[in-house]
């Protein structure tokens, strides 16, 4: 009997799952079978770049392709699970195809560690990739830093013009402070200062600004920005108005900000201090924000219904609105079977305010939004009027802010809380 259990175990061990018949495991740990093999002998290493097209399926479906777009050109960093695209890409040569079957659970895990859709638990995500080209980690350094002293020394010739202005002051940390702040009460550890501030590019264009939005509210010493944003704080009296430069050692150095600043650029900076205050002023301050944010989002609460309807009367919208609240125009007809609860669904949106402003639009992404009719992935709007419609149908929404973002805001002026949305949808296709 234990030489029977034995074997079963040694061939249980050594069969594959049916959904990895005809793939071979290779040597960096991928499942992967060859539609085509090149003459080529090269084959990428970590740190070189790669662009390679790709086709994403799952249970036969088509999840994602670059068919109608460019290919995905990235540099190739550790897998991050055993198994990833990128230890397919490490065996594959320039032309090489081939399709790679991944574990669903790993890849939505290597999400940062986004639960695993029930549908996908314990099955097999597949990729057709066919490897284009490569480029060398070195070429790719040598570029790279070719780039960083270029960025140097553009940072470092605004930052000597600088130095020349009339009224600099160096500090030792490199600060510059242009012209003198003026003399009132500054924030001291354990202080609590409301202030505005403007940040600047060396050409002069901004980059951040609160003074159209509101004043920053917090604790000084936290970390805000960078290094040379908070020194300049400590600097700025109560009431008065400073202005600074800041070197790219002080602020983003290598990394850059976002894409609004450059590794290595320096930037300027301008502070008003409204108020330098100790704990109880914080709060009390803090508390009176509060209550004027609640008072305007019960405000549009409040006027939301009447917003609506002008909306629809200045658009000669002449349409009755549906159990739950959302009016629904239909543009144009599609063919074939309506989306039904579950279906997995592709739409394209364009996005706007009652002000007709654009907020959002999958047409500038390039690519439709896919996701699963009740699962929660999509707003209760969009969700609601696919489900009466077919693909290639086309139809413009008014929704009410209960079935869009509720008391969430998305932009602070385009779509507070609270806010209904108009919205374009078109059903691309039911997948």
């Amino acid at each position: 009997m234990a030489v029977v259990a034995l074997f079963v175990a040694v061939v249980s061990c050594n069969s594959k799952p049916e959904a990895l018949k005809g793939f071979e495991q290779v040597e960096t740990g991928a499942y992967m079978k060859f539609y085509e093999r090149s003459h080529s002998t090269v084959s990428p290493r970590i740190g070189d770049g790669v662009t390679f097209a790709m086709a994403q399926y799952f249970d036969d479906s088509l999840l994602f392709t670059t068919a109608d777009s460019e290919p995905i050109d990235i540099r190739l960093e550790p897998a991050p699970f055993v198994g990833d695209i990128t230890d397919a890409l490490l065996v594959m040569h320039i032309g090489d195809s081939a399709r790679i079957a991944i574990m669903a659970d790993s890849v939505f895990a290597s999400m940062g560690g986004m639960e695993v859709p029930e549908e996908y638990a314990g099955k097999y995500i597949q990729y057709d990739v066919k490897l284009l080209s490569i480029k060398p980690k070195e070429e790719i350094e040598a570029e790279l830093k070719h780039i960083a002293d270029s960025l140097k020394t553009e940072g470092n010739r605004f930052l000597e013009q600088m130095r020349n202005t009339p009224g600099c002051e160096v500090l030792e940390s490199g600060l510059m402070v242009m012209g003198k702040p003026g003399k009132g009460k500054v924030a001291q550890k354990g202080d609590y200062v409301d202030f505005d501030f403007l940040m600047l590019s060396k050409e002069g264009d901004t980059l951040l600004s609160s003074f159209d939005v509101e004043s920053v509210l917090m604790q000084y010493g936290e970390d805000f920005v960078c290094d040379g944003f908070v020194q300049a704080l400590g600097m700025t009296p109560q009431g008065c108005m400073a202005r600074f430069v800041v070197p790219s050692e002080l602020g983003f150095d290598s990394v850059g900000y976002q894409d609004i600043l450059f590794p290595y650029e320096p930037f300027v900076l301008q502070l008003r201090m409204n108020e330098v205050m100790d704990l109880a002023g914080y709060n009390k301050k803090n508390e009176a924000r509060e209550r004027k944010v609640q008072e305007e989002n019960e405000r549009r609460m409040a006027l939301e219904d009447a917003r609506i309807k002008a909306y629809l009367k200045s658009q000669n919208i002449d349409a009755e609105a549906t159990e739950t609240g959302l009016y629904l125009v239909r543009e144009a007809e599609g063919t074939g079977s309506v989306a039904q609860w579950g279906d997995a669904v592709a739409v394209h949106y364009t996005m706007g305010n009652l002000n007709g402003e654009q907020v959002e639009s999958s047409y500038e992404m390039g690519e439709p939004m896919r996701f699963t009719i009740g699962r929660g992935e999509m707003l209760p709007c969009i969700e609601e009027a696919v489900m009466t419609m077919s693909p290639g149908a086309r139809v413009l929404l008014v929704s009410p802010s209960d079935l869009g973002f509720g008391e969430f805001s998305v932009h602070e002026t385009l779509l507070p809380a609270y806010s209904p949305l108009v919205i374009e949808l078109e059903l691309v296709s039911i997948e």
